[in-house]
């Protein structure tokens, strides 16, 4: 590292191997262009690749520039050993398997899996499947989440697990087998798949073979990659990652290093939570739902941010309260209240995400009359108060912003 003047402030240098063409690394790039801009200022070295004709190693770019720190994901050239090693601080971000001894940034991958499996059996369904690709650890850790939260509400996920992902390719002749699975589930049937991509392939061969997106196969993916989800003829749900959080902390970790705080060797990996799902058209199957089942959810939905009592939506249905109590389990899974309730508890907690309202104002704009109330049932929806669930998710905003 360069001798800095006496009394000068050291600029940390920080090699970034992220191309950033992905929405995930791109959420990676924006939460450690957060912390810089908080705790910074830091030098930023990055190999734009389509600029060359030929692939640099990237050992060879560390050996020129000589950076403080690197935050690496994992592509080719397979030369990590001697990346890794170099006694830098070093975050990894890994595709196909994690590694030892060094921090790993990786999504809580079973939590998104049962928050999909949540998701679709709330909408009705009782028929499940998953599609991934066995060759990355995170696909297999999502369909494991699944396939136990779909165990849990009794029911059976199938699988169609992937080589190499060439399956879901249309061009590709292993693409038959994803068409006779398909049309070989009972339906409807509710599919989670590992990635938003993977979600749009799916629905592409569902509806060239004619089944309806979401009547017959709701789709659901990972990521909530606008650029993918609003491709799709039926624009796709799909479970939000803290992927910008991920790379703030993983940016604090490195620093931390840098300061001795923390050692380069730290093995703690950093871990991006999922924060719901964005529902989209591909799971609303209230055309399937029993009819005046549907009249009331689309009712709740509607009225998230209104204080609406069980009586309300009892009034908007062709129903007894009994029959509409038991036709609302039997549909969704919960009952009224705890829909109404849960819908709220996870608006608030978009809201604390989202704004920069106090728990208090939130609770305000959403009609609540006291913030303790929402606040004890926040704690018991999601394991933590409001400003600890804000601590931990929300995006750290510079003063003045």
């Amino acid at each position: 590292m360069r001798a800095t003047p006496k009394g000068a402030r050291s600029i940390p240098k920080v090699a970034l191997f992220l191309q950033g063409v992905r929405h995930y690394e791109r959420e990676l790039l924006r939460g450690i262009s957060d912390y810089a801009n908080l705790h910074g200022p830091w030098q930023f070295q990055r190999n734009v690749s389509y600029l060359t004709d030929r692939e640099v190693d990237p050992v060879e770019l560390i050996e020129r520039w000589q950076p403080d720190a690197v935050i690496l994901r994992e592509s080719r050239p397979h030369r990590y050993d001697e990346i890794l090693h170099t006694g830098r601080p070093t975050v990894y971000s890994p595709t196909t398997e994690c590694r030892a001894g060094i921090p790993n940034i990786v999504v809580n991958d079973p939590a998104t899996g049962r928050i999909a499996a949540d998701h679709l059996h709330e909408a009705g369904f009782r028929h499940f499947g998953y599609c991934g690709v066995r060759a990355f650890f995170w696909s297999r850790r999502r369909g494991e989440g699944f396939g136990q939260r779909v165990e849990d509400h009794g029911h059976e996920a199938h699988l169609f697990d992937s080589d190499d992902g060439r399956e879901f390719f249309s061009w590709d002749a292993g693409h038959q087998r994803l068409i006779d699975w398909l049309l070989g589930l009972p339906k409807p049937v509710g599919i989670f798949c590992c990635t938003d991509d993977f979600t749009l392939l799916v629905q592409e061969a569902c509806v060239a073979v004619g089944l309806r997106i979401p009547d017959e196969v709701a789709l659901i993916g990972v990521g909530d990659d606008e650029s993918i989800c609003e491709l799709a003829q039926v624009s796709q749900s799909s479970v939000r990652l803290n992927i910008r959080r991920g790379g703030y902390d993983a940016a604090r970790h490195l620093a931390r290093c840098l300061q001795g705080k923390g050692g380069p060797r730290r093995p703690d990996d950093i871990v991006i939570e999922p924060l719901g799902v964005r529902a989209r058209p591909s799971t609303d199957a209230t055309e399937t739902l029993d009819p005046e089942v549907a009249k009331a959810v689309s009712f709740i939905r509607e009225r998230v941010n209104t204080p609406i009592e069980v009586d309300d939506v009892i009034r908007v249905v062709n129903l007894s309260r009994r029959r509409l109590y038991d036709r609302f389990r039997e549909a969704t899974g919960k009952s009224i209240y705890a829909y109404i309730r849960d819908r709220r508890l996870e608006n608030f907690a978009r809201l604390l995400l989202e704004t920069s309202l106090t728990v208090s104002e939130v609770a305000y704009a959403m009609g609540e009359k006291s913030d303790n109330n929402v606040a004890r049932l926040f704690k018991k929806h999601f394991g933590m108060t409001p400003v600890a669930y804000r601590r931990k998710h929300a995006r750290p905003i510079k003063h003045g912003e």
